[in-house]
């Protein structure tokens, strides 16, 4: 999986390997996917990659099958909001251009050097995390909105194209996940979306670990194509309606 050094992906990388997945942990933090493979033990290997880089996205690729013998799963995770990612007007072409290739270009290439080995086996699974906000238009975050928006059809044109070669594939778009960090910058974070959420709680990294593991699996081998809604209800009300 990729961006395992942390949130989502470090929570991901557990729960597969709770069920008896064999995890590689890859993250352009190294150390952090290190600490991630070490505090797992057995069955786990650590890779750095740059999500930006496409040699380096399949040297991953072929150094997790490698090392395992095989492979089955490819989650692709990793992504990160620009600073400067705002409105259309503030947002430079450069900023764009970096979201592209981190989120939608990295994704392309994690699955074009992963079918091969997917299809070789038999068949697989590929999970993308997309966004809510690759759903719905916001006051910023324009260029990471969209290369989610990507995702989640590019993962539909994936199942699309290899699903009588026995690969599965779905995105999930979470809501908002918090963690420690970042509940430490934004501790206002609960009061402002508590009322746009269905739930009097709003999630953590291991709500979308669950749903990477049930899409992984074989439980869920009549799903493909989907992007799964993980957000607390976010998007099941009307906008008017506010707890």
């Amino acid at each position: 999986m990729t961006g395992g050094a942390s949130g989502i992906g470090a929570a991901t990388a557990r729960r597969l390997h709770e069920e008896g997945a064999l995890v590689a942990v890859a993250d352009i933090n190294v150390d952090g996917a290190r600490a991630i493979a070490a505090e797992l033990g057995e069955g786990t290997a650590a890779f750095g990659f740059d999500a930006t880089d496409e040699d380096s996205i399949m040297d991953l690729v072929e150094s997790t099958a490698h090392h395992f013998g095989r492979l089955d799963i490819l989650h692709n995770n990793a992504g990160s909001l620009g600073p400067g990612d705002t409105t259309v007007l503030e947002t430079s072409l450069e900023e764009w251009d970096r979201a592209m290739a981190l989120n939608s270009r990295a994704y392309f290439a994690g699955a074009k050097f992963a079918l091969p080995h997917l299809i070789a086996n038999g068949g697989g699974v590929i999970v993308n995390t997309a966004s809510s906000s690759g759903l719905g238009g916001q006051m910023a975050q324009t260029a990471y909105g969209s290369s989610k928006a990507g995702i989640i059809n590019l993962t539909r044109y994936i199942a699309t194209q290899y699903g009588r070669q026995n690969v599965r594939a779905n995105s999930i778009s979470p809501g908002i996940i918090v963690t420690p960090p970042i509940l430490e910058k934004a501790p206002q974070l609960p009061e402002i979306m508590g009322p746009t959420l269905l739930t009097d709680f709003l999630g953590a990294p291991e709500d979308i670990a669950a749903m990477v593991a049930f899409l992984a699996s074989d439980d869920a081998r009549y799903v493909t194509g989907q992007n799964i809604c993980v957000d607390g209800g976010l998007f099941a009300h009307a906008p008017y309606v506010s707890f």
